[in-house]
């Protein structure tokens, strides 16, 4: 399944936690991977951006959940969805998270901070199935080995939400990029129309972190230097 593909390449193997390169397109990631695997089942098309269904089951429990989402709204655009799929799902991360537990592949572990702050981690269990993975990754972009369209996909939306940036040294994110863009869109998935969305939806979220931080700090710097205006003065009025 491409989007537990996605999440265990995102994933730190020893930490359990997302790489901080991937940490803001990661839920775009997984909400494209799971609008892919769709559309390589044969399940949704894409019209004009506008996502539809058609017709049958995906014999998933998690994606025929996400067809019922995508019948349920029609009309709405695949940027809708890349934003909106994952909060329909009911947290897709964590139902993927809970997959990968549940088969074995990751392990559940608390961490706890000063007895106070505690989360769950999900450190690997079973590095076969990434082994497996990165294998099918390096023979197509560091060795150009032809793709499967469900390879090209998941290399799509890996470079797309920076996976690929943070899993291969920066040295060869040049290449990497070059290689990337001599693939095919994989047919019917749309990969270059996903991976796009996805793109533009980290792209945003980041602007918008950023507006927040700068507004943040511009008035966390106007009210200092109020109370310096203030304090001094008081002082000169002394």
């Amino acid at each position: 399944m491409l989007a537990t593909d996605l999440l265990l390449l995102a994933l730190d193997d020893a930490r359990g936690t997302v790489l901080s390169q991937a940490a803001i397109g990661l839920d775009y990631g997984l909400a494209g991977a799971v609008t892919m695997d769709l559309a390589l089942r044969g399940r949704i098309e894409v019209h004009d951006e506008r996502v539809s269904t058609t017709g049958g089951t995906a014999d998933d429990p998690l994606l025929d959940d996400a067809l019922g989402a995508i019948a349920a709204t029609p009309g709405k655009k695949l940027s809708y969805w890349i934003q909106h799929l994952s909060r329909d799902l009911g947290g897709l991360r964590q139902r993927l998270l809970d997959r990968l537990v549940a088969q074995g592949t990751l392990e559940k572990r608390e961490k706890r901070v000063l007895l106070m702050f505690h989360w769950n981690i999900y450190p690997e269990r079973d590095t076969r199935v990434e082994h497996d993975i990165r294998a099918r990754l390096d023979g197509v972009l560091l060795h150009a080995q032809a793709a499967d369209a469900e390879t090209t996909c998941l290399i799509h939306l890996a470079a797309a939400c920076r996976v690929t940036d943070a899993i291969y040294p920066r040295s060869e994110h040049k290449a990497i990029k070059a290689r990337i863009l001599e693939l095919d869109d994989a047919g019917s998935a749309g990969a270059n129309a996903v991976s796009g969305a996805v793109a533009q939806a980290e792209a945003a979220a980041v602007t918008a972190a950023a507006t927040a931080a700068i507004m943040a700090s511009t008035i966390a710097a106007t009210s200092a230097a109020t109370s310096a205006a203030c304090a001094a003065s008081s002082a000169a009025c002394r």
